[in-house]
């Protein structure tokens, strides 16, 4: 709280005349961020509203740094982003899924956005050597699948390639192995559609 004070130029206390504590306040930010983001349209086509709701997501992680680990520590949800998934939600049930399965794919779209937006932030971190230099989390975990990968089995060799450690690393190779399982749970006659547009939130 002192903190963002000092970054409007007010006093401490003033903030309490708004916000009862901290975790009001990263609520309202948010509100913000949701009021900020460009969200798909709740279109027809089940499988493009759910990838277009994990770029939406990803790409606000990016512009608000921070704020995967503040949704993953701070309850709430705002009312902007209700209203958004309950229009998600009807989507994806007009387009022959269970209301639980597509509560369950809202939520575990959003959830691997967060956790792996997390993971891949945490890469940059560094961390001390025997040798009293240091080196990113990134490193360190590419030295060790080089050294055991070499030689081996082509599936470790996987662990070695660029993109695992950088963007959005195996994000969207997760994304397509759910989306390709929710689409068993859809009737066959149901699950071909056009794809949505994209508007930007009022």
């Amino acid at each position: 709280m002192p903190g963002v004070a000092a970054r409007l130029g007010v006093g401490h206390s003033t903030l309490y005349r708004y916000v009862d504590n901290r975790e009001a306040l990263v609520r309202l930010a948010f509100e913000l961020v949701a009021e900020r983001t460009v969200w798909p349209s709740a279109g027809p086509a089940w499988r493009a509203l759910l990838t277009g709701f994990a770029d939406a997501l990803w790409g606000a992680c990016e512009a608000f740094p921070g704020l995967d680990e503040a949704i993953l520590t701070t309850p709430g949800t705002p009312r902007v982003m209700v209203d958004l998934l309950t229009g998600y939600g009807g989507a994806l049930v007009g387009a022959g899924l269970t209301p639980r399965d597509a509560a369950v794919a809202v939520d575990f779209v959003a959830d691997l956005v967060f956790s792996s937006s997390v993971a891949m932030r945490g890469l940059d971190r560094r961390l001390p050597d025997a040798a009293g230099g240091s080196s990113t989390a990134r490193e360190r975990y590419r030295r060790a699948w080089a050294r055991e990968s070499a030689g081996r089995h082509p599936f470790e060799a996987e662990f070695t390639a660029e993109e695992t450690w950088h963007g959005r690393g195996r994000f969207d190779d997760k994304l397509d192995i759910f989306l390709d399982g929710l689409a068993t749970r859809i009737a066959p006659d149901r699950a071909a559609s056009p794809g949505p547009s994209t508007e930007e939130n009022a």
